[in-house]
């Protein structure tokens, strides 16, 4: 059985990367704020969201190399406003990807997250992730249903 612990180190380390966003550029407050009680929750050990252990669970395994690819109706986001793992700049196009903070600078491009909203097209959606996912033993590929997604064909 492989040991899939984290060393709490670890776990601040990669929690500090991915809980700031850039200084130099502007975002909603109110993602501000969130970022900012998930810093506090990881350098308290108290307070964790399901966002934020989330979030945890993600850089670690890419911060150990691998690669993670999520996809779904609105998984940037969160189908909650749960997840943000793309943060949208304020200040001009594009977004912010904090898991990918835990990557290292050397680190292979493709190793990395991908959070990669998808069309409510469950077939094609699966057949697409099922392939993604045969392509690398050192990919996790998940597909999150919502809402009617449960009681569909997929």
């Amino acid at each position: 059985m492989k040991d899939t612990g984290v060393p709490i180190a670890t776990i601040r380390e990669i929690g500090n990367k991915i809980t700031q966003l850039p200084a130099d550029s502007s975002f909603h407050p109110q993602i501000v704020k969130i970022f900012k009680a998930r810093n506090e929750a990881i350098n308290s050990g108290v307070g964790f969201d399901w966002g934020t252990a989330e979030a945890l669970a993600f850089a670690t395994l890419i911060d150990e190399g691998n690669h993670v690819r999520l996809s779904g109706q609105d998984v940037e986001r969160g189908t909650f406003s749960h997840r943000h793992a793309h943060v949208f700049y304020q200040d001009r196009d594009g977004h912010y990807c904090p898991i990918n903070s835990a990557a290292k600078v050397d680190q292979d491009a493709s190793r990395t997250f991908i959070a990669s909203n998808s069309h409510l097209s469950e077939y094609a959606v699966l057949g697409f992730e099922f392939g993604y996912a045969q392509t690398d033993p050192n990919t996790l590929v998940l597909w999150e249903a919502q809402f009617g997604d449960f009681a569909n064909g997929a």
